[in-house]
This record gives structure tokens, C-alpha cells and sequence, in this order.
């Protein structure tokens, strides 16, 4: 979800709606998985329950998903996914950037 492909208001809105949806579904998963298996829902891998639902059929059984196991003090910050640009930040406004081009 760190880009959003449309390029309307409609659009992203709708991407935005879908990307909640998803993300729910998941989270239902693995709520039902960790009842079933009786742990924690925190320990319940969240891409093994998304790779479930890409691939489960209606009328499936929820098979047991992976159990991540217990780390009381583990702390790990989110990195980057994705690689920085290679081209230098814009500091001017368009109107500017325009003027420099054409020579006025």
C-alpha cells in the first residue's frame, strides 16, 4: 500500500476501501486460527494467513497457519521497502524550474 495507483479522488478513495477490506479479512483469519490453535492472535503469521486467502477456494478448511514463536523483548523497527530515487529532491516550484528551462 505505499503507492496508490489511481489517479482520481474516486479512485484512490476506492483503493484506500479495498486495501482496508483486505487487510480486515486477514485479520478475521487469523483471529479464527488462533482460536482454533489456541495461542495468541499476535502470534499468528500475518502472511501466512494472506497467502491462505489468495489461495483458498470457498468451502475450504482454515488449515493451522504458523505460530511465530515467543519473543517478549524483540523490537524491530519497520524499514525502507523501497529504494530511494536516484535523481536529486526539487527544491523549486514548477513556475521556476519552468523559467530556468526556457532561458527568461
Amino acid at each position: 500500500m505505499d503507492v496508490l495507483k489511481c489517479e482520481t479522488v474516486d479512485g484512490v478513495l476506492r483503493e484506500l476501501q479495498v486495501f482496508a477490506l483486505v487487510y480486515n479479512m486477514v485479520r478475521q483469519v487469523m483471529l479464527e486460527a488462533s482460536r482454533r490453535q489456541d495461542v495468541d492472535v499476535g502470534r499468528i503469521s500475518f502472511i501466512d494467513a494472506l497467502r491462505w486467502l489468495q489461495t483458498a477456494r470457498p468451502g475450504d478448511e482454515l488449515p493451522k497457519l504458523i505460530v511465530n514463536p515467543h519473543r517478549p523483548k524483540r523490537f524491530a523497527p519497520r524499514g525502507l521497502k523501497r529504494r530511494p530515487k536516484s535523481s536529486p529532491r526539487r527544491t523549486t516550484p514548477p513556475q521556476h524550474r519552468t523559467k530556468a528551462l526556457c532561458g527568461t
